[in-house]
């Protein structure tokens, strides 16, 4: 009876598993399918970048405008950033205003990102869309209404003579101010996204626990709520600085001359100056900054999760 209870057990095993063909063809689709968005990222991600970094070995050549990059390898350009204060000066520039920016995010968008987690119980989906709508309209648009609204005679201006706080207008165009002011207005969205997609998971059981053992609000949302947001908010935070840090629109429009920016440093390296492996090498610099931002980010959410 043993027997033949394991010959049928064996029978039904074989009879259960995929003939080599039948895998081997499901293999091969596997393969179909990811090719063509391994071969896009490949194409469009990788190879520019690999070409930026080659761009930015080369060297210049100030006497041929017709041949203005020599195949001569070096690291003449990166050796430039360091030593010349000013191209220091444009990244930590950079990287404050970004700094700047993301706070000012994140003190705008947690909270609002709580609100649509916690005390939203109908039309959720509603107040989700009125996040969502600003990225529907162009980067573009929402800097140019800053810079209407800030101007000399904008709706700040207007309002503070209206109400007799001044004669004069005050100057808050083209000022550093004015740059953090459009990041943090245009990058708060993704802070609230990302915040509200940890906050949401969030099970309501733990602050229900909290309640019933005798804590407040105040010290539940310090105790659970907030250590258990970490990883949104790190994720927010470091992906606005990134997009802040490297932005070329905001400084451009509502800037002044002394608030150049990294991305504005590489647009007139390319351009104006036509020193192409230069300004590869600001480029290559920048990006390498933006992923030890995006490795921290993702070091620090495992920590938060391995803590937890």
């Amino acid at each position: 009876m043993t027997t033949t209870l394991t010959i049928r057990k064996e029978t039904s095993g074989k009879a259960a598993r995929p003939p080599v063909e039948e895998r081997r063809a499901r293999r091969r689709a596997g393969l179909a399918l990811g090719v063509p968005p391994v071969a896009w990222i490949a194409f469009f991600l990788f190879v520019p970048y690999a070409y930026l970094l080659i761009l930015s070995l080369w060297r210049v050549n100030p006497l041929s405008p017709y041949l203005p990059v020599v195949h001569d390898w070096n690291i003449d350009s990166y050796l430039r950033i360091l030593q010349e204060p000013a191209y220091l000066k444009v990244l930590l520039r950079s990287l404050v205003n970004g700094l700047c920016a993301t706070a000012a995010a994140t003190v705008l968008g947690f909270p609002i990102a709580y609100f649509l987690a916690f005390k939203v119980t109908r039309r959720r989906m509603f107040w989700y869309m009125l996040v969502i709508v600003p990225l529907w309209v162009s980067y573009l648009v929402r800097a140019y209404a800053w810079k209407v609204i800030l101007g000399d005679y904008g709706v700040v201006n207007g309002a503070l003579r209206a109400i007799g706080l001044t004669d004069h207008p005050v100057h808050l165009l083209y000022s550093r101010f004015a740059v953090i002011l459009t990041l943090s207005h245009v990058f708060t969205p993704f802070m609230i996204l990302t915040s509200y997609a940890i906050l949401e998971r969030i099970p309501r059981s733990l602050v229900e626990a909290s309640y019933d053992l005798g804590n407040g609000r105040l010290k539940t949302f310090a105790k659970v709520t907030l250590p258990l947001s970490w990883p949104g908010i790190l994720a927010g935070a470091f992906f606005t600085l990134g997009l802040a840090s490297g932005d070329f629109v905001a400084p451009s429009l509502v800037g002044g001359a002394s608030d150049v920016m990294i991305a504005q440093q590489i647009y007139q390296e390319f351009g104006a100056v036509n020193n192409r492996p230069f300004a590869a090498a600001l480029g290559f610099t920048l990006l390498c900054l933006v992923m030890v931002l995006v490795f921290m980010s993702s070091w620090l959410e495992k920590r938060e999760q391995i803590e937890g």
